[in-house]
């Protein structure tokens, strides 16, 4: 009797595992579903933010393939910037709506970088590619070569977060390349 109380006790818990299994399997579904289809929603509003501000501002240039778009302002000397070389730029950071998020131009030096640095958005590495030594652009970057759908924040003193940079959210750059240094081969 003591054993097959045993054996039942195994066979409930047994049970009761499948069970919690099923349902913790089912909420994990249920939440990717729902994040699905509000990331395809921000994607959407993101698309139309960027095809209004295009149709608004008179864009002519198309987007790349990777979804940016390069304007040129002032063109450059020399050879096109590489990956792995150093850089000097003075540049302005704007979200659509016109409002400005950072801007080194008033700085007595510029931002310095190497082309394959950590933490350089995407956006910047693709378009800078384009660029050569005195050129000014502008980059329309669409987030997923930005910021993504987690944006760009930090952590204050008190543990508080500090939203600079929402998800999803396309952003224009003028850059200027003032100093280059050829990578050596």
């Amino acid at each position: 009797m003591e054993r097959f109380l045993k054996v039942k006790r195994f066979i409930i818990r047994k049970q009761m595992k499948n069970k919690l299994f099923a349902a913790a399997l089912m909420t994990v579904l249920v939440t990717a579903i729902s994040c699905s289809n509000s990331e395809k929603k921000y994607e959407e509003e993101e698309r139309s933010l960027i095809a209004d501000y295009v149709a608004e501002h008179n864009i002519t240039v198309a987007p790349d393939a990777n979804g940016l778009y390069y304007i040129e302002i002032t063109p450059g000397t020399g050879e096109n910037v590489e990956i792995g070389d150093s850089l000097g730029v003075y540049y302005i950071g704007w979200f659509l709506d016109g409002e400005e998020f950072n801007n080194n131009t008033e700085e007595t030096t510029p931002f310095r970088f190497r082309l394959d640095s950590y933490g350089l958005i995407e956006g910047w590495t693709i378009g800078l590619t384009k660029m050569k030594l005195g050129t000014k652009a502008q980059l329309l970057v669409p987030s997923k070569l930005a910021y993504g759908s987690v944006g760009y924040g930090y952590y204050d003193y008190y543990g508080r977060y500090i939203s600079i940079i929402p998800g999803y959210s396309p952003l224009l750059f003028e850059i200027e390349v003032v100093e280059l240094i050829k990578a050596k081969k």
